[in-house]
């Protein structure tokens, strides 16, 4: 089955009717676990405050901030959404954002002064952002899906500063052939990591950070219902630095 507006509408209205995921997707034609994301995702869409979290991440932004105390703050957020977060980064510095769809990206530029929200995809323009050398103190990767697109490159967008990161539970998203190819190429996750998810994650997050001779600490990993928000300080250093070579540069030949 294709999805389209008119399917999207009649499986929102079914829902709301009290129809289980199981009875909506004999009336679509399609799977039980293909009707539950995508109803997920479309609450998502619509701005619903049981998918936005954002006094959770309110909260943790709260715990870490003092590590930026006494600067003017340059924040970048790859996807803004309806502003929950815009609106708590707005009052630390400037903050430049973006979101996939015009009308988020427009209320949120007439809500803040000092925001600029644009209508863009992130994925691309943070390789845009990366060759014309931008630096940030602070981003926030937190896309509707997976953030794997944004690596290792992202880490390049910060020398001092935090990364706050949004990455979905196992088994948020649906497991088929792709999904199962996409954990292994991307975080090298087999299906059976259940018990060492967050480890895995981790790990190769350090790996994509050396890539561009960033050294991180994973300050914070908070789970909130089917996401967990990850809290990185990230510096750049020398690749030295960050493997504990000592070099002696003043040998007597």
């Amino acid at each position: 089955m294709k999805w389209d507006n008119e399917t999207e509408s009649k499986a929102l209205k079914l829902k709301s009717e009290g129809k289980s995921y199981r009875e909506i997707a004999m009336i679509l034609g399609t799977t039980s676990s293909s009707i539950k994301h995508k109803i997920r995702r479309l609450s998502q869409c619509q701005n619903m405050d049981k998918y936005k979290h954002t006094s959770e991440k309110t909260e943790q932004l709260e715990e870490f901030i003092e590590l930026l105390a006494g600067r003017e703050l340059n924040i970048l957020e790859t996807n803004c959404g309806f502003g929950g977060m815009t609106e708590q980064y707005s009052k630390l510095g400037d903050v430049e954002c973006y979101d996939i769809a015009k009308d988020r990206a427009s209320l949120v530029n007439l809500q803040h002064e000092n925001v600029t929200a644009i209508h863009a995809d992130s994925e691309k323009e943070v390789y845009r952002l990366v060759w014309a050398n931008c630096k940030y103190d602070l981003v926030d990767i937190d896309p509707y899906g997976f953030p794997s697109k944004y690596f290792p490159h992202a880490f390049k967008l910060i020398e001092d500063g935090l990364m706050f990161l949004t990455f979905p539970v196992m088994g948020v998203a649906q497991i088929n052939k792709i999904m199962i190819r996409h954990y292994q190429a991307f975080w090298g996750i087999e299906l059976s990591d259940k018990d060492i998810y967050i480890e895995k994650i981790s790990k190769r997050l350090h790996e994509f950070a050396f890539q561009h001779k960033r050294k991180i600490k994973i300050m914070q990993v908070k789970r909130i219902d089917r996401i967990y928000r990850i809290a990185i300080y990230v510096k750049k250093k020398s690749l030295c630095d960050i493997v504990g070579l000592t070099v002696n540069r003043n040998i007597d030949i």
